[in-house]
């Protein structure tokens, strides 16, 4: 018993003695230049202390420092806290040695300058980061800056590095708006960072909208380039863009989106070389390239779709045709700068589907090519089947100097079956018939409103065997003066309606306008509004030559007979009123009274 009691308080001592010598030690060593020097040697870059250390032993013991600032190399990065309390290995006092274990720094405020993959500064700020990923370090701050200005761009962060063997984890959080991301990142090699060693490489960002992972490996490590497995979606893309200060047109579109592919990613490009987009419930396969270290953002590849609805941006597409909404949503693409817009991101992008839906409209196959280039858009919709008919389209937004662009805009459209067109509020269409249209569009401008009210160009059309009930709305009207006086009619068919016009801004020179029906031809000339499609139009109901009837797809160069009518050829009338609603009336223009 004697001899257990003396061993204890042998013990005591030892342990007093060591705890004594210990401060000791440590009390030498914590001189400010001392500690700057041996964290700036254990962690890399330069640290400054505003204050005296102070010795903590119910910390561990520890060291209390205040008023850090920890600068990186060069100064592209800096971490300013109001304390840190850096950790002692309480076994490295025995052997008279202070060192340094854990690293925690509280009241953080991180500002990143900015990296160019040009000139090197991503491979040292990878090296600062494979000398901290050695050491165990905590941080917690309130803000996060970047680039030229110190002013907080995220809010509230936290996060944890930690040696695993020859690699290393990060993990933390960070409060970005109303949003808080969860960020992960784990390293097979610490070597990874400065291209030196390969190993495996996994990343996790996720926040309650999006996120994003990545699993693969470093296979050659002076390439610096990461091959594996790629994740992204997004529930809500529009909020997504939101809180990245942008903002996209209309209400009803661009929700989910996910990206998944197989690929490789280094410091400028991510190339998926089996990409699978999931929007708005359309899936598509293909190849997808995302350019991220030039000026601009580049995006290119092809993708296939076997399914395609456009109906969610419906608004928007007749937005950007011209067509204005009564109620429109949100903001439009319309009245943006195409300065901005262009000059943003350049793309290079090929879609195909099988099949598309545009509200009523179905059709397909169709393909379509999107180039924008150094602020040059070019579109250009394939031939395609629609509606029994076919229709393609192309635009091409120029740089014309400044912030002025040029638009040169043609449509074409071939034997479209009316009864599976949509129904349209300015004009009603005839229950059967045939469409065919040509449309050209030219203006300059600098926001594509502008371009469009001022926009020239000209429209070709055809409509072939259309079917109106006698009585209605539109052209039907004319049944009661193309018909057999006494006959009754209970329906209209116009076999043939040709014009042609010239647009300029919003007004619409109507001319060559001939409607052929029954045994009378309407041969018509004017102008129509484009602002509210009312009509201002003259000419004369002539009876039909039997020796002049026209030819599927050919223009009428019908002469009236003079003996028939008036003595100038026909009745002269006027047609007023709106393309939903025409009016035809007699022309009483010269005429006296008796």
């Amino acid at each position: 018993m004697k001899r257990l009691v003396a061993i204890l308080l042998a013990a005591l001592v030892l342990v007093a003695v060591a705890g004594i010598a210990g401060y000791l030690l440590i009390s030498r060593e914590v001189s400010r230049e001392r500690v700057e020097a041996s964290l700036a040697a254990r962690l890399g870059g330069t640290l400054r202390l505003a204050g005296t250390p102070a010795v903590s032993l119910a910390q561990g013991p520890a060291l209390v420092l205040g008023g850090v600032r920890w600068q990186g190399q060069g100064g592209r990065w800096t971490l300013a806290a109001e304390r840190m309390v850096a950790g002692i290995d309480p076994a490295g006092l025995l052997w008279g040695e202070v060192r340094l274990s854990s690293f925690q720094l509280e009241g953080a405020r991180l500002h990143l300058a900015g990296a160019d993959p040009a000139d090197g500064a991503l491979a040292d700020l990878g090296r600062d980061l494979s000398r901290v990923l050695g050491a165990q370090v905590t941080v917690s701050g309130d803000a996060i800056s970047w680039g030229a200005s110190d002013k907080p761009r995220l809010g509230a962060f936290a996060f944890r590095l930690a040696p695993s063997g020859e690699g290393g984890t990060l993990r933390g959080s960070v409060e970005a708006g109303d949003q808080t991301v969860e960020f992960g990142i784990t390293l097979g090699h610490r070597g990874i960072l400065t291209g030196t060693a390969s190993g495996p490489v996994a990343v996790s960002v996720v926040s309650p909208l999006a996120g994003f992972r990545m699993s693969g490996a470093v296979r050659n490590p002076e390439a610096a380039r990461i091959e594996g497995n790629f994740d992204f979606n997004t529930s809500d893309l529009r909020g997504l863009v939101a809180r990245f200060g942008k903002t996209l047109v209309g209400e009803a579109s661009f929700g989910a989106l996910r990206i998944t592919g197989d690929g490789a990613l280094d410091f400028s490009r991510l190339e998926l070389d089996t990409a699978r987009l999931e929007l708005d419930g359309n899936v598509g396969e293909g190849r997808l390239g995302f350019g991220l270290g030039a000026t601009r953002p580049r995006l290119e590849g092809t993708l296939a779709f076997e399914q395609f609805d456009l109906s969610a941006y419906l608004g928007e597409l007749r937005s950007l045709a011209g067509v204005e909404d009564e109620a429109p949503q949100g903001d439009s693409l319309r009245d943006r700068s195409l300065s901005g817009l262009l000059q943003s991101a350049d793309i290079d992008l090929r879609l195909s589907a099988n099949r598309f839906i545009a509200g009523p409209l179905s059709g397909g196959p169709s393909a379509i090519a999107l180039l924008l280039r150094d602020g040059d858009l070019s579109l250009d919709l394939s031939e395609t089947p629609v509606a029994g008919g076919t229709l393609e389209a192309t635009a091409r937004l120029k740089p014309a100097g400044g912030d002025t662009f040029d638009l040169a805009a043609s449509a074409i459209a071939e034997k479209l079956d009316v009864r599976q067109l949509p129904a349209l509020e300015v004009v009603t269409m005839p229950q059967s018939g045939a469409l065919t249209f040509r449309l050209g569009r030219t203006g300059k401008g600098q926001t594509l409103a502008s371009i469009l009210g001022s926009a020239g160009g000209e429209a070709h059309l055809l409509l072939e065997n259309a079917t109106y009930p006698a009585g209605g709305e539109v052209l039907a009207r004319l049944a009661a003066s193309a018909s057999e006086a006494g006959s009754s009619a209970s329906s209209l068919v116009l076999e043939r309606v040709t014009g042609r016009g010239g647009m300029e801004g919003q007004e619409m020179r109507l001319s060559d306008v001939e409607v052929w029906s029954g045994k009378h031809l309407l041969r018509l000339a004017g102008r129509l509004s484009l602002a509210d499609v009312s009509l201002s139009l003259r000419g004369r109901l002539l009876p039909r030559p039997a020796e002049a009837d026209p030819a599927p797809g050919a223009p009428t160069t019908a002469v009236p007979d003079p003996a028939v009518g008036q003595a100038s050829g026909g009745i002269p009338v006027l047609v007023r009123g709106t393309l939903a609603r025409p009016s035809l009336l007699p022309d009483m223009t010269g005429i006296g009274a008796p």
